[in-house]
């Protein structure tokens, strides 16, 4: 997998950059609105959710959780035993906190952990699912972050990845974040997730409704239109 180039600043650099930008995101934020953003990309995470059904006795994994939406969705969809959100903004841990806490959500188990998706702290041969939603490309070290996805995952345990993916190799003369955060092409993708011993075993492009959502101003993120990105949804085994 090749190395990004957006930037020459370090991957920690990168890292502490990416973290500001999303505490100062976060921290506008409160219930009503985590809600509201939940429902308004259900167009998008729904039908993610339905590859993967049912979510009954499983543990549950959502890596870069943010305020909760696609975690919580999941639990609308079908409770699982257990909920793990683990996410870098301590601002969205606090909003995913207080929306467990209301209902339906209080009669479930939702514990949300501070951590980094690159270095997770969850037990080995511990996730029934994992999940993750556009928050795969803000990784500086995509490859540690899918070594660690397999570590954690038990033996046939199911991955679901949806994310924005590049339809050219690399963007010229701009930031980390203006290239949301280092998109990788669904190539490279394929390819680095094969070294970290996960197998994809469905695609779909969700381009089309992610551009729905942006345009109506449901999803606010003008760097996928104006970057011409793709949007896909990826079920994965541990191999």
């Amino acid at each position: 997998m090749r190395k990004h180039e957006c930037d020459c600043r370090s991957r920690k650099e990168l890292k502490q950059g990416t973290r500001r930008r999303y505490e100062a995101q976060w921290g506008g934020y409160d219930i009503r609105k985590a809600n509201e953003r939940r429902l308004n990309n259900s167009p998008v995470a729904d039908p993610l959710l339905r590859m993967i059904l049912p979510f009954t006795g499983k543990t549950m994994v959502d890596l870069g959780v943010g305020t909760g939406g696609f975690a919580f969705r999941a639990m609308e969809f079908s409770a699982p035993e257990r909920m793990i959100g683990v996410d870098f903004s301590s601002h969205a841990l606090q909003i995913s906190r207080a929306i467990a806490r209301t209902e339906p959500f209080a009669a479930m188990d939702f514990e949300a952990v501070l951590g980094d998706v690159e270095r997770i702290p969850i037990a080995s041969r511990s996730a029934d699912i994992i999940l993750s939603q556009a928050s795969f490309n803000l990784l500086p070290d995509k490859e540690s972050g899918l070594k660690e996805m397999a570590r954690i995952a038990k033996p046939g345990a199911k991955l679901l990845l949806s994310d924005v993916f590049r339809t050219k190799r690399k963007c010229e003369g701009e930031s980390w974040e203006a290239c949301v955060g280092g998109a990788l092409t669904v190539a490279e993708f394929s390819t680095a997730t094969l070294s970290a011993g996960i197998i994809i075993t469905q695609q779909t492009d969700f381009t089309q409704k992610v551009l729905q959502l942006v345009k109506s101003k449901k999803w606010d993120w003008p760097e996928f239109v104006e970057h011409k990105l793709d949007y896909r949804g990826f079920v994965m085994q541990k191999a």
